[in-house]
């Protein structure tokens, strides 16, 4: 049998991860390598959750804990979808069996965590005896095998009911992109302060330093009891001086409006340096995961439903309405 030489890309490969392998061994910062010129897309996975015609079970909701896929899991026809719940977050539930169907996610307002100590009264944000922020979350799941430097699409129906509480703190993600134990590198979440308990905000984190993270891309409100379509292109490429920027694109439609383009721009967004992320979690691939992750708000109701949810290699593939 004749095996050829490497090609000139998988000796650049084999060169990288002998580099990496080095510089691990004597100390070095491990991080990202940032995209070849050229380089083939990798694969995206496909996914469902929410969609009308599918069985629908959430799996061992009373067990739903901080180990995701404990319990709160959702089944739906092949898939499954691993369930997350912390503090006041309740199991995902499905609501609307007399009439369309809704995964919701919502928390207990008479929850409380033993021994919370306020951390900043003026955005009520609270912290336990060992300085660590309190978080409520009830959320699922995707598998841990979206890739960087690749287009990912993203559809899904949203809807944020009347009679929610305003968000304090750094708001209340009802969609985020997960790399590793970090802040999400990207997502969507509900605006903080008095009033914006229906303005959704697009944002990302990386390591750029000429990008200020903490200003969100762009704000769109949505209507009190309305379904509120959008479809988001994710291409994630980490700061790497002189690399090609990822991208980030918005559409949205809403119930009596035709699709509109919300924006789109180039950004760095993910992270390049192992240090960045807690528990040796570090990899160069992200889940999305969607409900509700917020800040501890005690006596305090949220909730948001999704249907709907689809992620996939392409526009068409995944958005909500349309669909031929």
């Amino acid at each position: 049998m004749q095996i050829s030489a490497p090609g000139r890309l998988a000796r650049q490969t084999m060169a990288l991860t002998v580099a990496l392998t080095l510089s691990a061994t004597v100390g070095f910062a491990a991080v990202t390598n940032s995209r070849t010129a050229g380089a083939a897309a990798a694969a995206v996975p496909s996914y469902s959750a929410g969609i009308a015609g599918e069985s629908w079970t959430i799996e061992n909701a009373g067990a739903c804990s901080a180990t995701l896929g404990a319990g709160g899991n959702l089944r739906e026809g092949a898939g499954w979808f691993p369930g997350k719940c912390q503090g006041a977050g309740q199991a995902p539930q499905i609501t609307g069996t007399d009439g369309p169907r809704a995964l919701t996610f919502r928390t207990d307002k008479d929850f409380e965590y033993e021994g919370a100590i306020v951390e900043d009264p003026a955005k009520n944000t609270w912290k336990d005896a060992a300085g660590n922020t309190l978080r409520d979350r009830t959320e699922l799941a995707t598998g841990w095998d979206l890739p960087f430097h690749t287009d990912v699409w993203v559809g899904f129906d949203v809807r944020i009911p009347e009679g929610v509480d305003d968000v304090t703190g750094s708001g209340a993600y009802v969609l985020q992109l997960w790399q590793c134990t970090a802040n999400p590198i990207g997502g969507v979440r509900i605006q903080s302060g008095a009033g914006n308990g229906h303005n959704l905000q697009f944002v990302r984190r990386g390591e750029d330093p000429d990008t200020n993270y903490d200003i969100s891309m762009a704000t769109k409100s949505i209507g009190a009891n309305e379904w509120h379509s959008f479809v988001i292109k994710y291409n994630v490429e980490p700061y790497h001086d002189g690399a090609p920027k990822g991208r980030i694109a918005v559409w949205h439609k809403g119930p009596t409006t035709v699709e509109e383009k919300l924006f789109e721009r180039e950004e760095y967004f993910g992270y390049a340096t192992r240090s960045k992320c807690k528990d040796d979690s570090f990899k160069n691939e992200f889940r999305i995961k969607f409900g509700m992750y917020k800040d501890y708000q005690p006596g305090a109701t949220f909730r948001s439903d999704f249907r709907n949810l689809r992620i996939g290699a392409t526009k068409t593939a995944v958005q909500p309405y349309n669909r031929g």
